[in-house]
């Protein structure tokens, strides 16, 4: 007798979710060797499974599973669709291959087992975007959003006690800890109204997060134990403390995938004015995680030979910009400012050090003067350290051009 299909999955299946498939078609790809080289925002930002160092592979399984969302496919039907691939490719079962160093090693590839956890995952995943698409759109009539465990055998004592608990939709809690915070958490959200949280404790995470440290493998080329950062949050209740904190791998939430950036920034400006909106945007924006998604994604490409035409987004054009370049007749689709892969592998920077690459987002939220070359219709930002970036509008897209260090005399008009 063939077994029920789970609530969570079944949900999936109803309808092709396009925002939950736009998550995985919109990833990138990050090749990863042990499963802790791809942590936290830069999983949900780029597509990745452990031990797989070939980019075809990794287009397949992607494909797969986009093919599963689109047509309703169970763990089963996918499986027998993607198996025969991985098995033709050589990934499948035990076998000693060569890691990324150039080493022998023992690995364990593709099994059923594996499968189950890579389509668990990624439709969880790609499910929770969708869904937090749709929340954030509809924030404006429900601002408040309760966590709520799903009942399964053995539950995790903390995913249990945030059952029923509320934050507001932009509380930093959400930045991190919107589910799935866990391997197999199957905890949902729901949004609120003011009426139907009326007499209820609101919590928040503001203020009450910290930095914990887990081992969580050991470096295969030193033998030295692989140290990973989490969030845990302290928050205090009317009946004590509640404590919480993403596992590892799950330190950012699919929640801060980019297809969701601009969804967010409309939330922002529409219920804040656009001066006020872009401002809470671009703080919501510099939180350590962008930081941390950047440094993945710029010392990957700094290792590619081609650019595989992937962004960054490292900040939210202000409002004084948008004004005058909108005055200026340029145009946006986006008011996101991305940074190009191509950028990077071109290497179109100069005497700007890979920490000053990584650390642009802080960079951007401390600009210093912003200038408007007409000629040549690019916008400069001049940053702290020296630092000025070239900004083009390509499509509608705000994307960094070149970066370079001291910005030589011009008669370039200064935007106020």
């Amino acid at each position: 007798m063939p077994k029920a299909q789970r609530p969570e999955l079944k949900a999936l299946f109803e309808l092709p979710p396009s925002d939950a498939i736009s998550y995985l078609e919109e990833k990138g790809f990050k090749i990863g060797w042990d499963w802790h080289e791809t942590l936290d925002n830069a999983h949900s930002k780029a597509f990745t499974v452990a031990k797989i160092a070939r980019m075809d592979l990794l287009q397949d399984i992607r494909q797969s599973l986009i093919t599963a969302m689109e047509k309703g496919q169970t763990l089963e039907q996918w499986k027998a669709s993607i198996m025969p691939t991985l098995q033709e490719k050589g990934w499948w079962g035990k076998k000693t291959v060569i890691n990324p160093e150039g080493r022998e090693q023992e690995v364990q590839l593709g099994s059923p087992r594996r499968l189950r956890t890579i389509y668990d995952t990624n439709m969880q995943s790609a499910f929770a975007a969708g869904r937090y698409k749709a929340m954030l759109a509809g924030a404006e009539a429900r601002p408040y959003w309760e966590w709520r465990h799903i009942t399964i055998s053995n539950p995790r004592k903390q995913h249990v006690a945030l059952n029923g608990r509320l934050f507001r939709f932009d509380d930093p809690f959400w930045n991190v800890a919107y589910p799935p915070s866990e391997w197999g958490c199957k905890c949902r959200v729901i949004a609120r109204s003011a009426r139907e949280v009326e007499g209820k404790e609101i919590l928040s995470g503001e203020g009450n997060e910290s930095d914990i440290y887990e081992r969580v493998g050991v470096d295969r080329n030193t033998g030295a134990d692989v140290i990973v950062k989490r969030t845990q949050f302290d928050i205090p209740t009317k009946d004590g403390k509640l404590t919480f904190a993403p596992a590892a791998g799950f330190n950012g939430s699919p929640a801060s995938s980019f297809l969701l950036n601009d969804v967010m920034i409309n939330r922002a400006t529409n219920l804040m004015g656009e001066a006020r909106g872009l401002i809470q945007s671009q703080k919501l924006m510099t939180n350590h995680n962008l930081t941390k998604v950047n440094e993945s994604f710029v010392n990957h490409a700094l290792k590619l030979s081609k650019s595989q035409k992937q962004f960054s987004p490292i900040g939210v054009l202000q409002y004084d910009s948008v004004k005058f370049l909108t005055a200026a007749g340029q145009s946006f689709e986006s008011k996101m400012i991305w940074l190009s892969d191509e950028v990077l592998v071109n290497k179109k920077y100069t005497d700007v050090s890979v920490t000053e690459l990584i650390a642009l987002p802080d960079l951007i939220d401390n600009v210093e003067q912003k200038l408007w070359d007409k000629q040549t219709q690019a916008l400069f930002y001049v940053l702290p350290h020296n630092v000025v970036t070239e900004f083009k509008v390509v499509s509608g897209h705000l994307q960094v051009s070149r970066i370079f260090k001291n910005m030589p005399p011009n008669d370039f008009e200064v935007i106020e």
